[in-house]
């Protein structure tokens, strides 16, 4: 990760781990875990990822601060790498061909003093049809390395996209209904 990256998830932890202090001192850290890879059949799929990720909140202020510490465009390229790593082809722009629309969400909320965060990763086909709506919350009481906070959540939602049920039956009813849509099969082009 950058060095503006380490800097944007050391925010990051300010910004949300806010209301948990007693997770601080005896929080589980944890290392970044492997990605999933997707099955073989949909290795290459072709995922935009044009926009930044969206924070959701009724406090302005995660708000403000994520914004300032670049966060939304850090989940960004974090979930791009992280998608790449399951298998997925990863392009940032609409006129490039794609197979898939990612959109990016962080969800936070405040109950009780505790912070809660939920990762989102929502799919959609390119004429707009939801494929899968992904959300993952982050564990209460774990704790990763400062510098690998972005990480440590979007393998997690990578591997739960490489793994969805939805998507891989989207993707095998999409494939079937366009047969040009995979390899050459050696006829005429």
């Amino acid at each position: 990760m950058s060095e503006r990256g380490g800097a944007a998830a050391l925010l990051a932890v300010a910004i949300f781990a806010a209301g948990c202090p007693e997770n601080l001192m005896v929080g589980n850290v944890k290392p970044v875990p492997a990605v999933h890879r997707v099955p073989i059949e949909n290795e290459g799929t072709v995922v935009l990822l044009a926009e930044d990720a969206v924070i959701e909140t009724k406090d302005p202020v995660h708000i403000a601060r994520a914004k300032e510490a670049r966060i939304p465009q850090d989940l960004r390229s974090s979930m791009s790498a992280a998608l790449g790593l399951a298998g997925f082809k990863v392009v940032t722009s609409a006129a490039q061909p794609h197979e898939l629309v990612a959109k990016l969400a962080l969800a936070v909320r405040e109950e009780g003093g505790k912070v809660y965060q939920t990762y989102r990763c929502g799919l959609r086909a390119p004429d707009g049809t939801e494929v899968a709506q992904i959300d993952w919350a982050w564990p209460q009481g774990t704790f990763v390395e400062e510098t690998e906070v972005l990480d440590y959540a979007t393998h997690n939602v990578a591997t739960e996209i490489a793994t969805s049920r939805r998507l891989a039956a989207y993707l095998r009813t999409a494939r079937t209904r366009t047969p040009d849509a995979g390899a050459n099969d050696g006829g005429p082009l």
